[in-house]
């Protein structure tokens, strides 16, 4: 019970910021009105709540129960095993890292490349990337670019320098410092300033008509792919090519990239919402069942059990958890109606 009265908690927080005097959001579509969450899945919680306290900023907590709280079990998909959860704000965004692990339930740690469809990002602005880098590799986590350095690159509107990184379950962290840094809600002594967050797609045309005419996004959309060798080395894809889309989710200031690769190897990753290395992302909806119905018509499976293949009510809340074709799995919320308390 208590680790989802945290979930709920943090779900009504969310509402909560979307309500605050903020910088500019997306208008909200007729489905999704806001995000929540990037939630990687990992295999030994502590660790990775130190590694993202310490790139963040965070300050650490006491260590999260464990909880088997049936509701919330069928919700994720996953009854009769256990779960934890433990949280960690980005500066100078409403997002935070909710770090979720298992137990109890099979679990198969993946290790996705970049361009494999189903890979994540989470995307960081930071202040000092020369910084922040020298301070990871100096705890040992993994550098993904080529030549373990910031790569200099120009996309469109935006130059700056970039480098990839790994967390301990193998979760890509993008770490970008724009020539031109971006205004920001982060304290002047934070050096990570906002979040973005990245995916990689099988199919371009396929994933933007589920997110523009599923979800309402307003997706800009590369009409081809493009050679960039920066990006190639940022991401260590050497001779790739990408076709690059981006939009915001609709009621927020989430920032989302879908980039297709092609000219390498690429292989679905096909994780379980259990598997250490698989992701998910919140957002929040006007109405879950119409939009679980929609995503599913779309090619969307339904996690969630309980539910006769649909949403559930969890205190309050209407929700479901929806792996979507790229093997992202969406949590999709509403609030819904409370239970009538009994007369006395």
């Amino acid at each position: 019970m208590r680790i989802l009265s945290i979930l709920l908690a943090l779900f009504f927080a969310a509402i909560a910021i979307g309500q605050t005097p903020q910088l500019p959001s997306a208008p909200a579509s007729d489905v999704v009105i806001g995000s929540g969450s990037f939630s990687p899945i990992v295999a030994d919680l502590e660790k990775s709540l130190a590694f993202y306290n310490d790139l963040l900023g965070g300050t650490p907590g006491a260590t999260p129960a464990w909880g088997a709280d049936p509701t919330l079990l069928n919700f994720l998909g996953v009854p009769g095993s256990q779960v934890r959860v433990g949280n960690v704000r980005i500066p100078g965004s409403a997002t935070r890292v909710e770090i979720v692990e298992f137990k109890d339930v099979e679990r198969k740690p993946v290790q996705p490349r970049l361009q494999d469809p189903g890979a994540v990002r989470l995307i960081l602005i930071v202040r000092d990337i020369d910084r922040l880098l020298t301070h990871l590799k100096e705890r040992g986590a993994p550098v993904v670019t080529r030549g373990g350095m910031p790569v200099n690159f120009s996309t469109g509107s935006s130059s700056g320098r970039g480098v990839v990184v790994k967390d301990p379950d193998g979760h890509f962290i993008q770490l970008l410092q724009p020539d031109v840094l971006p205004e920001t809600t982060a304290p002047a002594t934070a050096n990570v300033i906002d979040a973005r967050f990245g995916l990689t797609i099988e199919d371009t045309d396929k994933t933007v008509r589920v997110y523009r005419d599923v979800l309402g996004f307003q997706p800009t959309v590369a009409p081809a792919f493009v050679s960039d060798k920066p990006v190639a080395d940022m991401m260590d894809t050497p001779g790739a090519q990408v076709r690059l889309s981006s939009a915001t989710v609709p009621g927020s200031r989430l920032e989302v990239e879908l980039v297709e690769f092609k000219g390498i190897d690429r292989k679905a990753i096909g994780a379980r919402v259990q598997d250490p290395g698989a992701t998910r992302l919140q957002l929040r909806v006007k109405d879950t069942d119409a939009a679980v119905k929609a995503l599913v018509a779309s090619g969307g499976t339904v996690i969630t059990t309980g539910g006769n293949g649909g949403p559930i009510d969890m205190q309050g809340l209407r929700v479901a958890l929806v792996r979507e074709l790229n093997n992202l799995f969406l949590v999709t919320m509403a609030q819904g109606q409370q239970p009538a308390r009994p007369a006395r």
